[in-house]
């Protein structure tokens, strides 16, 4: 399990976006047989469901869905908001005493015959985040519960990163400082990759950090900045 923390970790680093995100949480889910997942920003629901969804295995099944269920008025999302802790999404079936017909009236067509596991985020008492991860046959035992809780949390926390306005506000990190470096001496992003030991993705998503921070628009800018202030 820590293996797979670990990797997502790896993957989160180099997201430039929700639907990267999504896919490598969603990633870590396959392991444990969880072959649908959805995560939505709670604080855009009620503004545009749309632009809500951050990450949608179905998304156009999950459209539909709240077309006829509000998903902010959904069973699972209520619940969400009770708790920070992650559950099972049938005992809230039980809990709710709902026929297995009703229960599955409330999700997708493809979602009969599933179960899964739901991540709720909250902030300063209110629900943020949104996180399920669903299968046929999943393994619904606790310590994929806590597995997947985390990947929720690092999830949001890589989110937040992207969105928040005040992230270019810091210095360069040692890895950016690096790239920048190596782009100076006309190395590709290739073999910058090759000498760090990381995916020429991660270092354009480095190299594109370190242009946010110096408030430039290319790496010859980037390069020209970083050495007049060093």
């Amino acid at each position: 399990m820590l293996e797979a923390l670990r990797h997502l970790v790896a993957q989160l680093s180099s997201a430039k976006s929700g639907d990267d995100i999504g896919q490598a949480m969603a990633a870590i889910g396959t392991r444990y047989g969880f072959t649908s997942g959805l995560i939505f920003d709670v604080s855009k629901l009620f503004d545009d469901f749309g632009e809500s969804i951050i990450y949608a295995a179905r998304r156009s099944a999950v459209e539909t869905l709240n077309t006829e269920i509000p998903i902010a008025e959904h069973p699972l999302v209520v619940h969400a908001k009770t708790t920070e802790q992650p559950f099972v999404m049938s005992d809230v079936r039980k809990v709710r005493g709902l026929s297995e017909d009703h229960w599955y009236a409330m999700f997708p067509p493809y979602f009969r015959g599933f179960d899964g596991i739901a991540v709720p985020i909250h902030d300063r008492g209110k629900l943020v985040w949104y996180a399920a991860f669903s299968g046929a046959h999943p393994d619904l035992s606790p310590r994929v519960l806590a597995l997947l809780a985390a990947a929720a949390h690092a999830g949001y926390g890589r989110f937040n990163e992207l969105i928040d306005p005040n992230k270019n506000d810091g210095p360069l990190t040692v890895r950016e400082a690096e790239c920048l470096q190596l782009v100076a001496k006309g190395k590709t992003d290739s073999e910058i990759g090759s000498i760090l030991k990381i995916s020429p993705r991660t270092v354009r998503f480095h190299v594109g950090n370190a242009k946010a921070k110096l408030g430039v628009t290319t790496r010859i800018q980037a390069i020209a900045k970083q050495l007049g202030a060093a």
